[in-house]
């Protein structure tokens, strides 16, 4: 044998001539083969050359030593069957090579018989070896193959030493070279073999289930499906007539009919063990074997035909006989789910635990706390009830809020807040605070507006303007008076009131409807306001001059306040404000620069260090406020995406069963590439909301888990809209947050 070794010689490429040009129709064919021995497989790439004539190449094989335990031959060959399935499969999932077709060659025909059959029908050892074999192949892709043509008969019956010339096991069988209608078939003839058939197989016909339970979502209705059947059963077999409703002796006798027909499919070798021994007495019954699932549980069968319990309490008087032997029921049948469903909708969809003990009172089912979880998740009621609005991550921070060294009030926020009730003569009338707030510095303008009526509005931005400067961009929520006020400013239908805004292009974006936490910049000032004047003010005692001089002063006790947290031993001389952009300091007295020659100032000079001690500021600004903002504070993980299609409940305020339901017939995804606002189809017509406000319902049927779907701070924000265009505005972004 080590003098073969030296000669040896595989080459590097598949196909050293480089014939062949693609690999789009590559064919992978692996051969089996066992002996007393030893086990084996070979895989080779069958390909098409550029002249059309099949080329057939070894790219893996593997052998092992057959066990030291004696092996029938059959079982050897069926190990040699999942040991080619495993290396094809580690092949396939490793090559960069795609297979377009995969074939596996044998020459056992027992083996083949188990493959193409149920490995429940079988043995352990069969039924576990056929089962991983089913895993990853299919029937129609196992073939047989005569012994003379298997080369992986060469790896378990080596007696004269290889042929390295002509040798199948470096060559491949000659019929892999030709087309497919010369390689080789197997005889019609099945080989049937009842070796490792069960016993209970062997002598009980497979139980075929006669019921389509899927075909029910509610156990209520499947019982009646039944009743009735039975029902008509009843009358074909002229045993005699029955009308009207269903009787409770007959939905009683469909309940067991559905339990035995349940445990039938289940558990059939327990039912066919437990009727050979029917007959014989209780304590010289024959045990289910061991390798039972429910063997623990010391099944029997009751006059019914009814598997149960025989628990410890069997013998006890003067309790049900249901609950001294309850029912057994598999815990993945799909019927088994439509029992607990009916449970969980009879207890109002409450408490797991008050379901699971009124099951176990008459019914036995493994891992019973786990499947009425899974009965939970799926019920679409209670899907409804708890779903919530999935909030993707925060988004990055609009232009609006890092418009550095622009000048402040550039990017403005407006809010109102009120109303304020103030004396008037003999009487109280209402006023309102309309907040202006520059996005970028935090600095606030308040202006007192006697209605909220458009015109007022108007008026409150002309005096803002001409005190603060014309803004860049102006963004509010989507209260009336603000939409007619951009309108009437856009149409230029009062000239005079439009002409501020035209020279400098001033642009008015709206937050999303119903997304007050989009405009987190303004709201949250607007409480730092009223904080500011809750001392001073009291309802009703202020007239229109004390209430204009207490917002001014609250106005300057908000524009003083620290933006960032400064130690006592930091060596500024004061934290930083948004008076320092305004005013030059906190407070708005300046200090005498002695280092100044007076006498010798000029315009220039004085210019110079006024823009000087300005840029300081935005210095301290990047240095000090810029990382505190920069950080996320929630929403961290990735949310379900709101697609179209989706059926979704609208979160507006008010109880929870107000909320309406409707459909989303388009989404808006925001630069980061999420999903932040969508167009949603409604009983009350088409409208528009931020994911937060969406809770996406899930309407589908989870079958995996065999129970039955009944009925079958720092706030973000999404993109803002360019009221302009009607457009969403690619410049922008969504957090306009504090």
């Amino acid at each position: 044998m080590i003098d073969f070794i030296t000669d040896v010689r595989i080459p590097r490429c598949y196909f050293p001539d480089a014939s062949v040009q693609t690999y789009n129709q590559a064919e992978l064919h692996v051969f089996v083969d066992a002996s007393l021995l030893a086990y084996a497989c070979a895989l080779y790439l069958r390909t098409t050359n550029s002249n059309g004539t099949p080329q057939c190449t070894l790219i893996a094989a593997k052998a092992k030593v057959a066990p030291l335990k004696p092996m029938t031959i059959p079982k050897l060959e069926l190990q040699g069957c999942v040991l080619g399935t495993r290396l094809a499969k580690f092949v396939e999932s490793n090559h960069s090579v795609t297979i377009g077709r995969k074939i596996l060659w044998t020459d056992s025909s027992v083996a083949l018989s188990w493959i193409r059959a149920d490995p429940r029908n079988y043995r352990q050892f069969v039924a576990n070896r056929v089962g991983e074999i089913q895993e990853s192949t299919t029937g129609d892709e196992w073939r047989w193959v005569p012994s003379e043509s298997n080369p992986a008969d060469e790896a378990t019956k080596w007696g004269t030493g290889p042929n390295f010339g002509n040798s199948l096991w470096y060559n491949g069988p000659e019929f892999l070279r030709c087309s497919e209608n010369k390689w080789p078939r197997a005889a019609d003839d099945v080989v049937n073999t009842t070796e490792e058939i069960r016993s209970s197989i062997l002598f009980h016909k497979a139980w075929q289930p006669v019921i389509e339970y899927r075909r029910f979502s509610k156990w209520e209705r499947l019982l009646r499906s039944v009743a009735y059947a039975l029902r008509f059963l009843y009358i074909y077999l002229k045993k005699g007539r029955r009308h009207g409703h269903l009787t409770q002796p007959e939905l009683e006798a469909a309940e067991i009919e559905i339990l035995r027909q349940v445990q039938m499919e289940s558990y059939p070798d327990e039912v066919a063990t437990l009727r050979k021994n029917q007959k014989l007495p209780k304590d010289k019954q024959e045990p289910i074997e061991k390798t039972s699932l429910i063997y623990q549980l010391r099944p029997m069968l009751d006059e019914q035909g009814i598997l149960r319990q025989n628990s410890r309490i069997a013998t006890a008087k003067h309790i049900n006989y249901n609950v001294r032997c309850p029912i057994i029921l598999p815990r993945k049948h799909y019927c088994t789910g439509l029992l607990v469903e009916k449970y969980h909708r009879t207890y109002h969809h409450a408490n797991a635990e008050t379901v699971v003990n009124e099951v176990r009172q008459l019914f036995v089912i493994p891992k019973l706390r786990t499947l009425v979880r899974e009965v939970g998740r799926n019920c679409q009621w209670c899907k409804v009830r708890r779903a919530q609005p999935a909030v993707p991550p925060m988004a990055p921070l609009p232009f609006a809020r890092l418009a550095v060294y622009d000048r402040p009030f550039s990017y403005v926020g407006l809010d109102y807040f009120g109303p304020l009730l103030i004396k008037q003569n003999r009487s109280t009338v209402k006023r309102w605070v309309a907040l202006f707030t520059c996005l970028t510095v935090r600095a606030v303008h308040l202006e007192v507006a006697h209605s909220l009526t458009t015109a007022s509005c108007i008026s409150c931005i002309r005096r803002f303007v001409n005190r603060r400067g014309s803004p860049v961009e102006i963004f509010s929520d989507n209260a009336t008076n603000f939409h007619g006020a951009e309108r009437i400013l856009r149409k230029q239908i009062n000239r005079e009131c439009a002409m501020m805004f035209t020279s400098s292009k001033t642009k008015w974006s709206f937050i999303h409807p119903s997304a007050p936490h989009m405009g987190g910049a303004w709201e949250r000032l607007v409480r730092s306001v009223k904080e500011a004047m809750s001392e001073a003010y009291v309802e009703g005692k202020l007239n229109d001059e004390e209430l204009h001089t207490l917002i001014v002063e609250a106005e300057g006790i908000v524009n003083s306040r620290p933006l960032t947290y400064l130690p006592l031993d930091s060596a500024e001389s004061e934290a930083l404000t948004p008076n320092h952009f305004l005013l030059g300091s906190s407070s708005g007295a300046k200090q005498p620069n002695n280092n100044i020659n007076h006498s010798n100032n000029t315009s220039r000079e004085s210019w110079d260090q006024i823009k000087g001690q300005l840029d300081c500021y935005w210095k301290r600004w990047l240095k000090e406020y810029l990382p505190v903002i920069r950080k996320q504070t929630k929403w961290f993980e990735n949310s379900r995406r709101v697609e179209v299609g989706d059926v979704v409940l609208i979160a507006d305020e008010g109880k929870r069963d107000a909320w309406t339901r409707g459909r989303v017939i388009d989404v808006i995804t925001a630069p980061d590439g999420h999903v932040r606002q969508a167009t949603v189809n409604t009983a009350k017509g088409v409208i528009r909301r931020p994911v937060s406000r969406i809770a996406v319902l899930d309407v589908g049927i989870d079958g995996a888990t065999g129970g039955p779907h009944p009925g079958e701070d720092v706030n973000t924000g999404t993109l803002l809209c360019d009221v302009t265009t009607g457009t969403s505005s690619s410049q922008q972004t969504d957090n306009l947050a504090v």
